[in-house]
């Protein structure tokens, strides 16, 4: 704030200042409703309120398994291997 300064006057800046405070408190209430959301679901699932078996299976259906971090790394560095240095 301090290179405008000389810019913006102060009631630009106080205004500018409460547009921001205002957008960062309502983007934390919003994060902190999500958080609940998101524990609430967890519990809901932990406890069987929730039965996601049949999302699980049609989700395993649409997608494929990712590799493992190791074996992603290991294959990675096969193929950077000159065929010379593996003679």
């Amino acid at each position: 704030m301090a290179q405008l300064s000389g810019v913006l006057p102060l009631l630009s800046r106080t205004h500018l200042l409460r547009i921001v405070y205002d957008a960062t408190s309502r983007a934390e209430r919003e994060i902190d409703i999500l958080r609940e959301y998101r524990a609430r679901l967890t519990a809901d699932v932990v406890t069987g309120k929730l039965d996601v078996r049949e999302a699980v299976k049609r989700l395993s259906a649409e997608t494929e398994e990712p590799l493992p971090p190791d074996d992603l790394l290991e294959d990675d560095i096969n193929d950077e291997v000159p065929e010379e240095a593996n003679a």
